[in-house]
């Protein structure tokens, strides 16, 4: 046999056995899937209805109207108009106010207000200031000496008056490029010149020479001159150059514009400084005269700025006090007077009598019309109560029970005490009033009372144990059985969690269907699936 025909049988051979390999795997593979069996449950099987929870609450009985009426320590009682025996309608009015500390009151409220408005504007004004001001770290540091130049100085011509830009050395006044003048310490620059600077706010230099020799500039920003400081300016009339050819500038004097100095080995200004003045007079002629530029650094600026807004949030919310106040005081100014909000007889007048201090109530109207319980419930609970529902009470002291209607609800918040205790202390409490529809007996004013309130009728949601569902990216998901009889993943919108282990299902899933659990490594898409009739745990 030839080589060629050798090399094609065992190519041929070899593929034959490959081939058998691969088919045995994928029969194997498919045996095995066809062999794995899920177990699946009905739903039926494992649905719970809820009926709710029962709510209970704490209250107190008193009647069923009353009205009492209690001193305001801010105002003074000018009279009241009734007396015990009293019978009174609703609308009629019980006492009046003395109005004059009324509106002494109210104009006090008032200046409180614009007090706190005046400091709110002012902090403003001052954080601007701040956010305004150069700090010091902008001043350069001081720069080495340099070596003198040896070339020949070139003749300098100074002026003795600048009155206009007729003897401008060079440029067109703007901040890049400012007007230029060569002056001596005896030139004189007119009032009107600096007005016009001003005006114009325009920049000028003034470069001051002394034999030929740079000494120092003034550099004037027009935006910086006021009308009422202009005035002729002698520039070096301020200005004392020592022997040690160090400057001393008297700033207490009228200058304008910031001193830039120079050595006096310079021909021409560099923008350096002379090394034998102190870092001190050095710093000094960065300041403005009169202004607080570079006088403290960014960290100092920084937190006075945060001061102040800080400053500002405490204002705003003295503000709200402060207006919540002056409300309160016009409205007891407009009324001036309490009237009755019920029809009844008047049972107490303390006012004047052995009775009266600070916590008893200056008059009482008792109504007819039986008892009520008012009672405590918190936020998170008042969604589940409203006027017309039933609580069910129960006296402490006697044991009697009783139904009660519920026939306000206030939508003030009041202080959390002992009566909450059931209550979340860390949310809000509300107080509704329930009067009692059945023989009163066994109650009276003062007791204290359970209240529940039940959630009589089944919600009609389809509860199941919450193992037997997965969630994924935030999705509740199960497997369920389909049609055919294999498993497939199914989505599922869920409501509220119940007893730690039921999970309310809210579509996506109903009594008829078949799902699985415990979760293996055979539970996939495709997977044959066997109905059991066991819930498993």
């Amino acid at each position: 046999m030839k080589t060629a025909e050798k090399v094609i049988i065992a190519a041929v051979c070899a593929a034959v056995a490959a081939s058998g390999t691969f088919g045995g795997y994928k029969y194997n593979q498919i045996r095995k899937k066809n062999k794995a069996i899920v177990d699946v449950t009905p739903v039926s099987n494992m649905s719970n209805s809820y009926w709710g929870d029962n709510l209970e609450l704490q209250g107190t009985v008193s009647s069923g109207d009353v009205q009492k009426i209690m001193q305001d320590e801010s105002q003074l009682v000018d009279s009241i108009l009734v007396k015990k025996g009293d019978a009174v309608k609703k609308g009629d009015t019980i006492l009046k106010y003395d109005m004059t500390l009324l509106e002494l009151d109210a104009a006090q409220k008032k200046n409180d207000l614009a007090v706190i408005d005046d400091n709110i504007n002012q902090a403003n004004k001052e954080i601007k200031r701040l956010q305004n001001l150069k700090p010091s770290e902008a001043i350069p540091p001081m720069p080495e000496p340099t070596e003198s130049p040896t070339q020949p100085r070139p003749t300098v011509q100074t002026v003795k008056a600048i009155k206009d830009t007729s003897n401008v050395i060079s440029g067109n006044g703007s901040a890049d490029d400012p007007f230029i003048f060569n002056c001596s310490g005896d030139t004189v620059v007119s009032a009107s010149f600096l007005n016009q600077l001003r005006s114009s706010k325009s920049y000028a230099d003034f470069y001051i020479y002394e034999n030929d020799i740079l000494i120092y500039a003034w550099k004037v920003n027009g935006s910086d001159i006021t009308e009422e400081q202009t005035e002729d300016w002698t520039v070096g009339k301020n200005v004392i150059v020592n022997g040690n050819g160090s400057i001393t500038v008297d700033f207490s004097k009228k200058v304008f514009g910031t001193l830039q100095t120079y050595s006096t080995e310079d021909d021409y200004p560099q923008e350096q400084f002379d090394n034998s003045i102190s870092q001190s007079d050095y710093e000094q002629s960065y300041i403005k005269s009169g202004s607080n530029d570079y006088i403290y650094s960014k960290a100092e600026i920084a937190k006075m700025i945060s001061d102040k807004q800080d400053e500002i949030k405490k204002l705003e919310l003295d503000k709200k006090s402060a207006d919540i106040a002056y409300r309160q005081a016009l409205n007891k100014k407009e009324s001036g007077q309490v009237k009755s909000s019920i029809d009844g007889i008047v049972t107490e007048v303390n006012m004047g009598t052995e009775n009266a201090d600070s916590t008893s109530p200056l008059v009482v109207i008792q109504g007819s019309a039986g008892l009520s319980v008012t009672i405590s419930i918190g936020e998170l609970n008042l969604d589940k109560i409203a006027v017309g529902d039933i609580v069910n009470i129960t006296s402490y002291d006697t044991g009697a029970m009783a139904e009660a209607e519920i026939t306000s609800i206030d939508m003030t918040p009041v202080s959390y005490t002992s009566e909450n205790w059931n209550e979340n202390p860390n949310s809000s409490t509300y107080s509704f009033k329930a009067k009692i529809t059945e023989d009163t007996e066994g109650f009276s004013v003062g007791n204290w009372v359970g209240a529940t309130i039940s959630e009589a009728e089944e919600n009609g949601s389809l509860y199941i144990p919450l193992h037997y569902t997965r969630e994924l990216d935030g999705k509740y998901y199960v497997m369920k059985s389909d049609d055919n009889g294999k498993l497939k993943k199914q989505y599922i919108k869920t409501g509220k969690i119940i007893y730690g282990n039921e999970i309310e299902i809210k579509g996506g899933l109903s009594n008829d269907d078949t799902i699985c659990f415990p979760y293996g490594k055979n539970v996939k898409e495709g997977v044959k699936t066997r109905v059991i009739d066991e819930v498993k745990w």
